[in-house]
C-alpha cells in the first residue's frame, strides 16, 4: 500500500487536559498503540483542546488540530464540538468520537466509543442534569453512528439488549496496558504505606471514590483482615468522586488505611508492582484497566464477580461477590498466605495480559475503522 487509504479524525475535545480517568486512558492508549503500528494503511489525526499535547505526550505522534479552548466548562466543550470540530471534520472518511456520544452537529461519517451505559443502568450515580443529557445523547449516538466501539463484550451485550444496537455495528476493542511499563524484573518498592520508610505489605485499590466503586465494603473487609495480618495496609488512590466524603470519613480513623489521592502514572505503576494484591470490588465496570495492569505486572488480583471484570480476568483472579465482605477477607487471606493457587493465577494473568497487547489493540481498532468505511 503506497499511501493511506482511510483518513480518521479522533475527537478528544471532551478530554480536559490533565484530567485523566478511565475513558481518557482508553482513548490515549489505543491511539498510542495505533501510532506504533507499522503499515496500518490509515492516516490518523487528532482534534483536542488546547494543552492536550502537553498532558498527553503520546498525541505528538499525530497531526494535532488544537481547539481554541483549554478549560473544563462542559458547555464550551460541547459548543466547540458542534462548531469548530464540525468544520475541521471536512474531508475525513470517519470521525471517531471517543467521548461516548455524538455532538449535536457533525459533518463526517461518525463512530463513537461507548465505555459503558452507567447513566442508564445506575442513574442515581449522576446529577439530574447529567443523567438527562446522557440518557438522551448515548442512545441517540448508538442509533446514528456507523460504528460503536466498546471495551468489552459485556458492554456490547448491554448496548444490544438495552438499546437495541445493531450487533453488526458494535465492535469490541479492548483497552491495553501501557507499552512503556514492562512487567519484567523486580518492581520498584514504594513505601507509601508505612512509617519511617519501612515497607509493609499492602493491598491496593486505584479508583475514583464513586458509589459503585464500593470502597466502603473494602475498608470494612480490610479491618477484619488485619485481625489475621496486623501489618497489612490498604492503599487507596484516585480522584475524589461523589462518595469521597464518606470514604474519607471511614478511611481516616481506620488503622492502616492510606488514601493517596490521584497519583502520577509512573507512581501508580510502581504501586501496582509493589502491592501484595490488587483489590477491585467495583460493582460496575465496562473494562477495569487497573486489573489488566496488575495481571501484566504479575500482581495477584482479587476482583468483583460483576460486570466486565470476569471477562477481563478469566481464571487469572480470585472473583468474589462485590458485597460479600467475608468472602473478600478469605480471598485476600489466600493471596497474602502465598498459596499455590495464587501463584498459578499470577502466571495465568501474565499470559492472559498478552491478549490485550498494544499491537492487538491497534489491529482491532484499525480493522473496525476499515469496516466502518467499507475499505
Amino acid at each position: 500500500m503506497t499511501g493511506p487509504s482511510v483518513r480518521v479524525l479522533a475527537n478528544l475535545c471532551w478530554m480536559v487536559p490533565g484530567d485523566v480517568g478511565g475513558s481518557e486512558e482508553y482513548a490515549s492508549r489505543l491511539l498510542a498503540a495505533v501510532a506504533d503500528a507499522a503499515g496500518a494503511g490509515i492516516e490518523v489525526e487528532v482534534a483536542a483542546l488546547r494543552g492536550a499535547a502537553e498532558a498527553h505526550p503520546e498525541l505528538s505522534a499525530f497531526r494535532l488540530h488544537e481547539a481554541p479552548y483549554g478549560g473544563g466548562r462542559r458547555s464550551v466543550r460541547l459548543a466547540l464540538e458542534s462548531t469548530w470540530l464540525a468544520r475541521r471534520s471536512a474531508g475525513f472518511d470517519l470521525v471517531h468520537h471517543f467521548g461516548g456520544r455524538l455532538p449535536e452537529r457533525w459533518t463526517a461519517p461518525a463512530a463513537v466509543a461507548v465505555h459503558d451505559i452507567q447513566p442508564l443502568d445506575l442513574p442515581g450515580n449522576f446529577s439530574a442534569v447529567k443523567r438527562r443529557y446522557l440518557g438522551w445523547s448515548v442512545p441517540r449516538s448508538v442509533r446514528r453512528c456507523r460504528l460503536v466501539t466498546v471495551p468489552s463484550q459485556w458492554v456490547a451485550d448491554r448496548l444490544i439488549d438495552r438499546l437495541s444496537a445493531p450487533p453488526e455495528r458494535v465492535v469490541v476493542v479492548p483497552s491495553t496496558w501501557a507499552p512503556s511499563r514492562a512487567p519484567d524484573g523486580p518492581p520498584d518498592a514504594d513505601p507509601a504505606a508505612g512509617d519511617g520508610g519501612r515497607e509493609r505489605p499492602f493491598v491496593l485499590y486505584p479508583a475514583v471514590t464513586h458509589p459503585h466503586k464500593n470502597h466502603e465494603m473494602l475498608i470494612a473487609a480490610h479491618g477484619r483482615l488485619r485481625r489475621r495480618y496486623p501489618d497489612v495496609e490498604l492503599v487507596l488512590t484516585g480522584s475524589p468522586g461523589r462518595s469521597h466524603a464518606r470514604v474519607a470519613g471511614l478511611a481516616g480513623p481506620g488503622p492502616g488505611v492510606v488514601h493517596l489521592g490521584r497519583v502520577p502514572a509512573d507512581r501508580l505503576h510502581r504501586l501496582i508492582g509493589a502491592a501484595a494484591a490488587m483489590a477491585f470490588p467495583s460493582r460496575y465496570e465496562g473494562f477495569g484497566l487497573p486489573v489488566l495492569e496488575a495481571m501484566h505486572a504479575g500482581t495477584p488480583v482479587v476482583a468483583a464477580a460483576a460486570s466486565a471484570l470476569p471477562e477481563v480476568t478469566g481464571d487469572a483472579a480470585a472473583l468474589v461477590d462485590p458485597d460479600d465482605a467475608d468472602g473478600w477477607v478469605d480471598a485476600l487471606d489466600e493471596v497474602l498466605s502465598g498459596s499455590p493457587e495464587t501463584r498459578r493465577r499470577v502466571e495465568r494473568g501474565r499470559v492472559r495480559a498478552r491478549r490485550y497487547s498494544p499491537p492487538r489493540a491497534a489491529a482491532r481498532l484499525t480493522e473496525a475503522w476499515r469496516r466502518a468505511v467499507g475499505a
